[in-house]
């Protein structure tokens, strides 16, 4: 059924468009997941001020309580960041193109 949706659309661009944001948010939850389950499992609790989608402030970093902590917010600000850039590169590219 999805397929023949896909087919249907041929060279609909605001389909693949949506589909290749979809697909980069999917890929986004699933490494946050994964980096939050190594952390539990590797240290048996979870982050103080853990909450999906969030940036961590510098002050918040420096007052962690543990220095396991703060490298766990640092590598999660280097995970949003870096998808929050690949989705701002998306759009770019999908506006130049539908305007090419």
């Amino acid at each position: 059924m999805i397929v023949n949706s896909l087919e249907q659309s041929g060279s609909d661009f605001l389909t693949y468009a949506f589909l290749t944001f979809i697909s980069v948010y999917v890929v986004y939850v699933g490494i946050i997941k994964v980096h939050l389950y190594l952390y539990k499992k590797h240290y048996n609790k979870s982050p103080v001020h853990y909450r999906n989608f969030r940036i961590y402030s510098s002050s918040l970093i420096s007052n962690a309580p543990s220095k396991t902590e703060k490298i766990f917010y640092r590598q999660t600000n280097r995970i949003t960041y870096f998808f929050n850039g690949l989705l701002i590169a998306a759009c770019l590219v999908y506006v130049i193109l539908c305007f090419v």
